[in-house]
């Protein structure tokens, strides 16, 4: 065990950060590791390379996005992110346990990587207090629920689009991202960390994050919204989706149908453009792929473009969280008068539901967008899923994207 004291200044605030690193052996499950912490702040990350990151307890909690400013020299990473309107009071009760906006320094963290895991115990202004790590297992069990509540529900999901398209009509704006809470009872309580454990990970980030005893949010999203690597900065457009095939033949054929689509390349295109707007002042250099692709995640795929920048100096995560938050895959075009649609007609609280959630630290950041994604509490559990809104968009296909989308739970 190496035990270390850094300065940490962010946000204004000058702290002292002392940290230590060891490494240990033997099996361990993350996600019954996570279930059995008696904290209520905890989250899990996998990202695309299969690295796992558990964390609890917190030592330190941020209100806004953490600025890491002259004199740092703390490795610190905090985790945490905001709901999708995190200035406006919440239209539902369904996220109370969640803030608005967090950042915290989680007391335990625990790393898996290419066999080797690593804990890491922070504290801040203080001693430190390490504690043991204790390896547990699941009895797993398949997730059993009643018949959902949509909100909307599809008669009111059929009026929503068809108001949302005549306001395309009229120039209000040309694309609008209108989303669903579907919402099952267990049939038999189930944890959260059971159901994560279960979800797909191929080319997905899953994550959960937890700030209170009564809910977590969770999901294996296909869609980051940045990584940065010092002054790197990767990013990408992701938009339209087509179901997967049941054969290779027949997969191979959305995905070209995918491509030739016209209001789907649409759709697409108000992305990029939403990205290269928003990032192009506050990087030296931005480039993007020559020639679209496509992603494929076990139950959906989508339109595809990669991105990569070079930050000008000075430029901290909380600036490219606000250039992005939302893209238009997530929100519309133009932004404000998509959002202020959404504000007005989507009759839920999204809550971190398609919001940027993941970590920052100075030397290093990766935020992922909250979707594919799902509240659970107790006794049920809420599904989220959305879709874009564009001239030529069906209300009947759009409820039947929905519900592509939401399949990813019922094969778990």
């Amino acid at each position: 065990m190496t035990e270390q004291s850094r300065t940490l200044c962010v946000n204004n605030s000058r702290h002292f950060h002392r940290f230590s690193k060891r490494e240990i052996s033997g099996p361990l499950d993350l996600f019954c590791w996570l279930k059995e912490q008696e904290t209520s702040i905890k989250v899990y990350w996998q990202d695309r390379d299969g690295t796992e990151i558990a964390a609890v307890g917190s030592v330190l909690i941020l209100r806004t996005p953490p600025c890491f400013e002259k004199g740092n020299d703390s490795p610190a990473r905090f985790w945490g992110g905001h709901a999708f309107f995190p200035s406006h009071i919440p239209k539902d009760d369904v996220w109370n346990s969640f803030p608005r906006v967090c950042f915290f320094l989680p007391q335990t963290e625990i790393i898996r990587r290419e066999g080797k895991i690593e804990v890491i115990t922070n504290s801040i202004n203080g001693p430190l207090s390490e504690s043991p790590i204790h390896a547990g297992y699941f009895a797993k069990g398949q997730m059993s629920l009643k018949a959902p509540d949509h909100f909307p529900t599809e008669k009111n999901w059929m009026r929503l689009i068809e108001q949302s398209l005549g306001e395309i009509q009229t120039s209000v704006f040309e694309k609008v991202v209108m989303a669903r809470r579907s919402t099952h009872f267990f049939e038999t309580a189930t944890d959260p960390f059971e159901i994560l454990s279960r979800l797909p990970t191929k080319r997905t980030i899953r994550f959960a994050f937890q700030f209170g005893k009564d809910a977590v949010f969770i999901g294996a999203t296909p869609e980051r919204l940045f990584k940065r690597e010092g002054n790197q900065l990767y990013t990408e457009a992701v938009a339209g989706t087509r179901k997967r095939g049941q054969t290779e033949e027949e997969d191979l054929a959305l995905e070209k149908e995918l491509l030739r689509d016209t209001k789907e390349r649409r759709e697409f295109a108000f992305v990029k453009q939403s990205i290269e707007e928003g990032l192009k002042p506050l990087c030296e250099k931005l480039q993007s792929q020559e020639e679209d692709d496509v992603i494929k995640t076990p139950n959906v795929q989508h339109l595809h473009n990669a991105f990569e920048g070079k930050l000008l100096e000075g430029v901290h995560d909380a600036a490219i969280l606000s250039a992005l938050h939302p893209t238009a895959a997530m929100g519309g075009l133009p932004k404000s008068s998509a959002l202020e649609h959404l504000l007005k007609h989507e009759p839920f609280e999204r809550g971190w539901y398609a919001s940027p959630l993941g970590y920052s630290s100075e030397k290093e950041a990766e935020f992922a967008v909250g979707i594919r994604s799902a509240l659970v509490e107790k006794d049920k559990i809420h599904f989220f899923a959305g879709t874009g809104i564009v001239s030529g968009s069906s209300p009947e296909k759009e409820w039947e994207e929905l519900e592509h989308k939401v399949s990813l739970w019922r094969k778990i």
